[in-house]
């Protein structure tokens, strides 16, 4: 019924976020390093919050 994903996922996959970044690269004026890397913080700020929000909603 459901197809496991492949090991790897093909470039074309890939393609929207590769073009989002280099898109967002442009608009704030960084080079591709640096905004992944505040990409990656936002992302890891998110999950830190919403794991502090679902304990306070266990409680």
């Amino acid at each position: 019924m459901f197809a496991l994903p492949p090991d790897e996922p093909e470039i074309g996959d890939l393609q929207p976020l590769h073009d989002a970044i280099e898109d967002l690269c442009e608009v704030v004026g960084g080079d591709r390093e640096s905004v992944i890397r505040g990409l990656a913080e936002i992302v890891r700020r998110r999950a830190e919050f919403e794991a502090l929000r679902q304990m306070d909603m266990d409680q």
